[in-house]
């Protein structure tokens, strides 16, 4: 066994070990663990039985130790759990709701992998659901070299409310579900057993410790998705996956970066969104796959336009910036990291790992040839470049233009038989009708024209107009304005 080796298994046992510190976050059987909630907790107590219907709604040292992992110790995590769940539980209530199910279920998936859809757990379960590879298969998960379909939000969510649906079948009690869904039903049927009872709590001792603390964990879950901003949590949404869903089908051979100009989203958003293709790439099929993409999105890929970021090159530890090239605004950040070289690394295998170039790294780091000493400390660099949404809006019209007209060319003035003492030679007013016209990144909207044939014909940001947000109850002569 190499050295090389070694040093994969160690990190490999890191990544596995920061997903279950996050996942089951302390020992449940520290009845000493420290909690800022303490402070909290009689309120915490009388909100509980307000949400968690389908348990025993308890408030034990275990849901503090939950609460005060989401809270206190990671609050930034958190957060970002809390934007994607406005993207996964539309679907997670659906695929319940369709089992006629409990839609509250869903916050078992906060439990199992806190919505993170790349999950891999130390027993090789994944995905948003946890699913293990022979159990995902039961339930017509497919599984293969470029495709894992646990991974796949929609598809393992059905899945998943099947799989629910049959333990209650077989239980009728949802801790029972819960935690026969953690553990396997063979093992709760041998708890009861062992136990003499059905009762959750009382044959918990019997039970796996992950187990132990599942139900646990699934209020604490319920209670921080209803009472976030109680304790300043606040969702990062993400942005560009917010708003309506549409699938694409892909019957060629396609690498997600392909996808990704396409379809004028990051990399990493569309990876995000269809975690099932495990090597970033969708491989040829007859009946195609499918991908997940914003509305927008998904109309400028069916449309075979290419949308690029331009290259831009930025300095290190740059602040978020904007820059316009050919007509269209793009939001820019780069980031850097440290990186230390250990044994077997080399310039190509770094650059590998971390999406760049050779000729990238030696130039960050002043290098002139290829040579790395183990411990060396070198400067990597991640850019972030996002297209800045095109807003199309109704301008307002232009001020009324007043000028000097007399009082003879107004016809509605005109009085032959006015007396003398009160006639008055000319007087200087009147208001032209106000009529748009176009000036500067703004088009007058003519009869029957749609707003997109209006920029069309005028050019004005026409290969943008995936990212548009277009205003509505347009008529003839509005004033269109483009920024």
């Amino acid at each position: 066994m190499n050295k090389r080796f070694l040093c994969r298994l160690f990190f490999s046992t890191l990544a596995i070990l920061g997903l279950v510190a996050w996942t089951n976050p302390v020992n449940i059987f520290d009845e000493s663990v420290n909690s800022n909630l303490d402070e909290q907790e009689e309120v915490i107590r009388e909100r509980i039985p307000s949400i968690v219907t389908i348990v025993n709604p308890v408030y034990n040292n275990v849901v503090r130790s939950y609460l005060n992992t989401y809270i206190y110790r990671r609050p930034e995590q958190t957060s970002e759990m809390l934007g994607w769940a406005a993207v996964y539980f539309p679907l997670f209530e659906k695929a319940l709701s369709d089992e006629g199910l409990p839609t509250d279920l869903k916050y078992l998936s906060i439990v199992e992998s806190a919505l993170n859809p790349g999950a891999i757990s130390r027993s090789g379960a994944g995905g948003l659901w946890q699913f293990m590879k022979p159990t995902a298969r039961m339930y017509g998960l497919k599984i293969s070299s470029y495709v894992d379909e646990r991974m796949d939000p929609e598809k393992s969510s059905r899945a998943a409310a099947r799989y629910l649906h049959e333990l209650y079948d077989a239980f009728q009690n949802w801790e029972l579900v819960m935690a026969a869904y953690n553990a396997g039903p063979g093992r709760i049927r041998s708890a009861i057993k062992r136990a003499g009872t059905n009762n959750y709590w009382e044959l918990a001792a019997y039970l796996p410790a992950e187990t132990q603390s599942y139900v646990s964990g699934f209020i604490a879950a319920s209670y921080l998705m209803n009472f976030h901003g109680a304790h300043d949590l606040i969702p990062v949404y993400p942005e560009t996956a917010m708003g309506e869903m549409v699938c694409v089908y892909v019957n060629e051979g396609m690498s997600i970066s392909e996808v990704a100009k396409r379809a004028g989203l990051t990399i990493d958003m569309v990876k995000r969104l269809n975690p099932s293709f495990v090597r970033n790439y969708i491989p040829a099929s007859v009946a195609g796959y499918s991908l997940n993409l914003p509305a927008a999105a998904a109309e400028l890929f069916n449309s075979n336009r290419v949308m690029s970021v331009p290259e831009i090159e930025l300095v290190a530890n740059a602040a978020t910036t904007t820059v316009t090239k050919d007509g269209f605004t793009y939001s820019i950040s780069t980031t850097t990291k440290d990186y230390v070289v250990h044994s077997g690394d080399n310039l190509y295998s770094i650059a590998q790992r971390n999406q760049c170039s050779v000729q990238e790294i030696m130039t960050w780091n002043r290098l002139h040839d290829s040579r790395l000493a183990i411990g060396q400390h070198l400067e990597l660099r991640f850019t972030k470049k996002e297209l800045v949404q095109t807003i199309v809006e109704v301008a307002p019209p232009p001020p009324p233009v007043r000028t000097a007209v007399s009082i003879s060319l107004i016809p509605s003035l005109l009085m032959d038989h006015f007396p003398v003492q009160h006639q008055v030679s000319k007087v200087d007013f009147a208001i032209d009708a106000n009529i748009n016209a176009p000036t500067k990144n703004t088009i007058v909207l003519q009869r029957r024209q749609s707003v997109r044939q209006a920029l069309g014909q005028n050019q004005l940001n026409l290969t943008s107009q995936h990212q548009m947000d277009l205003p509505k109850d347009l008529a003839n002569g509005d004033l269109i304005r483009v920024r």
